[in-house]
């Protein structure tokens, strides 16, 4: 017997009439007396008894019919319980990131308009983000510099932030009162910065690597606020993003711009083709680069 076969049975039990039952399930007369001859045969009792034009549960259809509603209900319940949970997938978001200073005011921005979505944000290398992304185990990826597409994984990047970075120095540091910095000013001084492998750490060597430098590397750290405690502290400079001074304004009277090309950093957001995005993700998306346009007109010309 499957569920089918006791739901046609509850029904027909219920209105004591197998043609009327019939009608309102969809199915021929015929067919629905076989479905209850064969559900007698195979637990080897009868279940109702003829009355009249009607037929209505015996003794042992009683006691069958009230088994076999609880196996309904349990079963409706378990649907229910599986929809729930596909639900809560489907309003799931996973984002791998080898930066960290762009995720706060974007999540918090996000779950406020979309308060029932679930996202986790980790922190992982390139290789661990594109074998994530592949393997559908990640749903996004902000990296810098951005990931190139691969059209044979199902992989797309899309630009959706140029950021500048700035240069946090000590309280009292000279170099403070200068409008803007050189590599020059900073080749010899020493350097707190993020793990090898992040996007901020990446873009650092890129760029002094074009003057043929090394950087005096004092402090790793992927935490920022590490990285800010030690600059305070006098331990050296380091190169911040200018999205941290819009979390942290206080610090803005220990930054110096800075006069080298190089300090652009471009961030992409990566996602997989395939499957196709769902509605969660696409929302994420849509929303990452509505939030990013309006932060850069609305923010960055305030700092």
């Amino acid at each position: 017997m499957d569920i089918r076969d006791l739901r046609f049975f509850c029904l027909t039990a219920e209105m004591e009439h197998v043609t009327k039952a019939a009608e309102k399930l969809g199915v021929s007369q015929p067919f629905l007396t076989r479905v209850i001859s064969n559900l007698e045969k195979e637990i080897g009792l009868s279940l109702f008894d003829n009355v009249g034009r009607k037929i209505r549960l015996n003794e042992n259809g009683e006691t069958f019919y009230k088994h076999a509603k609880k196996v309904l209900a349990d079963m409706d319940e378990l649907n229910s319980e599986v929809s729930a949970m596909l639900d809560r997938h489907n309003k799931s978001i996973r984002i791998l990131c080898n930066i960290s200073s762009y995720s706060p005011e974007l999540i918090m921005a996000f779950r406020k308009k979309y308060p029932n979505y679930t996202i986790s944000i980790e922190f992982a290398v390139v290789k661990d983000i594109l074998d994530a992304l592949v393997a559908g185990e990640a749903d996004f990826a902000f990296c810098s510099p951005p990931l190139i597409d691969d059209p044979l994984k199902g992989l797309k990047t899309d630009l959706v932030f140029c950021e500048r970075c700035s240069i946090l120095l000590p309280p009292g540091h000279p170099l403070i009162e200068k409008k803007t910095i050189t590599i020059d000013d900073i080749k010899d001084e020493q350097l707190i910065t993020t793990s090898k492998g992040t996007g901020l750490r990446i873009n650092i060597e890129q760029s002094f690597k074009k003057y043929d430098l090394k950087p005096r590397i004092v402090c790793e750290s992927n935490d920022m606020n590490l990285i800010i405690r030690s600059v305070r502290d006098g331990m050296g400079y380091a190169i911040i993003p200018r999205w941290q001074l819009c979390s942290n304004p206080e610090l803005k009277q220990f930054c110096v711009d800075v006069d080298i090309p190089e300090t652009y950093a471009y961030i992409g957001i990566t996602y997989s083709t395939k499957p196709a995005i769902g509605t969660a993700s696409a929302h994420f998306k849509d929303f990452v680069v509505q939030f990013l346009n309006e932060f850069k007109s609305k923010v960055y010309g305030t700092i």
